[in-house]
């Protein structure tokens, strides 16, 4: 038994397509359950969702504002919201009269759908683009499907994504990146200036939902190196380099026209002066400064002078308070500790009587612990020379897998050392691991595919291992499922969660 090819098409035909689309179908269906179903319990805000509730509301005022994140993740959670307007029977405008609002003064039977709808959609686009990628790294349908269980078994995931906070929206975004990367990679010294450009976008959007994907900025100056290197040799200096150029002016050129359109639209869509008798008003009036104050006054129209310089002042609120924000947090956790699953956070807890439901950021130790396994295997078989006496056709796919490892255990390492070193300016949380632990989960196929080639006796073990690979996380996601779901838990029952790790405090 040969292992699966990691180049060429999938299964061709009918039969491959529909294989496809029916492994495709059950993941989204399987991601529709995990974070839509039951989208408004617990009625309560959970951890930042009592900051975006008050951003939303001023994005359906029209209110202009700043905030500690970019601004797209908050006007998509708006979007959901005003799609699905549950609460268009009660009177909303004190939410957004400061930063932050504690959900004792929340109109009583507000109702929390339709905050946390879009970021619910935009988990299980994820889980699609996961699909994808996986799809993208084995050429098997089977196999993507089974190994799509690390995305919507993680339990981790459910809990961030079913809330209204930002980072489904901005994995989402990485994970189209991830499948761009991933396909021109597979190209090899072919430019593919459409993928280059999308790649671009996607990395611009992801930053404009969250600032630290631009570490991933890394992953299209690594296509750009691999290609001059690959053609080095074959192809004229000249036309190489300028090629090269053009896939980096695309990929810069694609970043930076989604954060321009993000910050034009925000700017666009909110043509009302912060109210200076408002707490948050009056903070955001702080940054407020030429042509853009000048807009919001009515004294003179949207231009591109107007965007830029309020995409200038709301850097510097972000500046300000990423200055602001403390070094240490009971609920923090240090970036070196994250592969081990170091840091679950609790959200909230509720008791009545004799039963405690929580809420609790804790992943799925069997997914987590796949991924850890997956960054130290590929660092362990990238010391190793690359098998010898494969045929040709065998030693192209090779060099191929070979070099995404190297590519993705990269970023990896630069985007745990970058995150390790903002743990030294301010306090750091679990779920900013997300993105690595992405890129850990993208080496799995491909450390897996490393050593079948290496030690032809895994091959035979293959089937075996995605089903066991399969009940584990499984067992691993209803493990900790009424930690995700806010499911009621006996005193006894909190404390088994306990078993293999520290993950909460049982009240």
């Amino acid at each position: 038994m040969r292992p699966p090819q990691t180049t060429g098409p999938v299964a061709g035909g009918p039969r491959g397509r529909i294989a496809v689309a029916a492994a495709a179908a059950l993941v989204v269906l399987l991601a529709s359950v995990n974070f839509l179903a039951g989208l408004g319990r617990p009625a309560h805000p959970i951890w930042d969702e009592s900051y975006y509730l008050t951003a939303v509301e001023r994005y359906e005022e029209h209110v202009a504002q700043f905030a500690s994140h970019p601004p797209l993740g908050l006007a998509l959670i708006a979007a959901g919201d005003a799609l699905l307007h549950p609460n268009r029977a009660l009177d909303t405008r004190r939410i957004g009269w400061d930063k932050q609002i504690a959900g004792d003064r929340l109109p009583r039977g507000y109702s929390f759908a339709g905050v946390r709808l879009a970021a619910g959609l935009f988990a299980v686009l994820g889980a699609a683009l996961f699909f994808a990628l996986m799809l993208a790294l084995t050429r098997s349908p089977l196999a993507a499907l089974s190994l799509s269980g690390l995305y919507v078994l993680e339990n981790s995931f459910i809990v961030q994504f079913r809330a209204a906070q930002l980072d489904a929206f901005q994995i989402a975004f990485v994970l189209a990146a991830l499948l761009c990367f991933v396909v021109s990679a597979r190209r090899g010294a072919r430019s593919s200036p459409g993928l280059e450009l999308l790649l671009g976008v996607c990395l611009g959007l992801a930053v404009a939902v969250k600032l630290n994907a631009a570490v991933l900025a890394l992953l299209g100056a690594m296509l750009i190196a691999r290609r001059i290197g690959l053609g080095w040799r074959s192809t004229p200096k000249a036309r190489l380099l300028l090629t090269a150029g053009r896939d980096g002016a695309l990929m810069a050129g694609g970043f930076g026209a989604a954060i321009a359109a993000v910050f034009a639209i925000h700017v666009a869509v909110n043509p009302i002066a912060p109210d200076p008798a408002s707490p948050a008003g009056r903070k955001d009036l702080t940054f407020l400064s030429g042509p853009y104050a000048a807009y919001l006054r009515g004294a003179r129209p949207l231009s591109p002078e107007v965007v830029w310089d309020a995409t200038r002042d709301y850097f510097r609120f972000m500046g300000a308070d990423f200055a602001g924000v403390p070094r240490t947090d009971p609920n923090g956790s240090a970036p070196l500790g994250w592969p081990l699953h170091r840091g679950a956070v609790n959200y909230r807890w509720d008791s009545i009587g004799k039963v405690t439901a929580y809420v609790q950021l804790a992943g799925n130790p069997v997914a987590w612990g796949l991924g850890l396994a997956g960054v130290i295997a590929t660092l362990a078989l990238l010391a190793l020379p690359p098998p010898a006496g494969s045929p040709m056709r065998d030693r192209t796919a090779q060099r191929e897998r070979r070099a995404l490892m190297i590519m993705l255990a990269l970023q990896y390492l630069v985007f745990m050392a970058v995150h390790a070193y903002l743990g030294t300016q301010r306090v750091m949380y679990l779920y900013h691991y997300f993105i690595a632990l992405l890129i850990s989960f993208a080496l799995v196929p491909l450390a897996a595919a490393e050593a079948a080639e290496r030690w032809p006796a895994l091959r035979a073990w293959r089937p075996g291992l995605l089903g066991a690979m399969c009940a584990l996380l499984c067992a691993g996601f209803l493990f900790y499922a009424p930690l995700s779901f806010h499911w009621d838990l006996t005193h006894g029952q909190c404390e088994r969660r306990n078993v293999l790790q520290h993950i909460v405090h049982c009240q």
